[in-house]
């Protein structure tokens, strides 16, 4: 299957992603790893349905930054410790949201799917690196910051 065909599928499969047993993230980690997919140049977009991304307007970033200070600003502690240790879970978290995380637990949902004839010891491995790397995290009412391929030019 093709890269692109996977990226298009993804969306899809993001239901698989969404575990009802997860531990709560805290709302300052919410906010600050929020604010970190916000503070990126790319666009970024929520899932609103299959195959529907909503995108934020670049008009409206900076008030979704300024809502989300707020909640940094009146959820997360003074205390240094306990502040690097909110900014430690929320880069964590930023991390499983990642483009490269989705696309690691979108291919791994394909390679489950009864139909897709998988070998038995790939599906294992990808089972144990995917568990290991990219672990299910909360995907509903995030931005995700969208990847953007770099074009690899052509030799003639």
């Amino acid at each position: 299957m093709k890269y692109m065909e996977l990226l298009l599928l993804g969306p899809a499969l993001v239901p698989h992603a969404v575990q009802a047993d997860q531990a709560p993230v805290s709302v300052c980690v919410e906010a600050l790893e929020q604010l970190e997919a916000l503070q990126t140049l790319a666009p970024v977009y929520k899932l609103t349905a299959v195959y529907k991304r909503e995108y934020l307007a670049d008009a409206d970033r900076p008030t979704e930054v300024a809502r989300l200070k707020a909640i940094v600003a009146g959820s997360c502690s003074a205390k240094p410790k306990h502040r690097l240790r909110e900014q430690s879970e929320a880069q964590q978290l930023h991390a499983l949201r990642s483009p490269e995380c989705m696309q690691d637990r979108d291919r791994l949902a394909m390679m489950e799917r009864q139909n897709a004839r998988t070998p038995e010891d790939d599906l294992a491995r990808t089972r144990q690196r995917v568990q290991a790397q990219c672990p299910d995290v909360d995907l509903s009412n995030a931005w995700f910051v969208e990847w953007i391929p770099i074009p690899v030019p052509t030799n003639p």
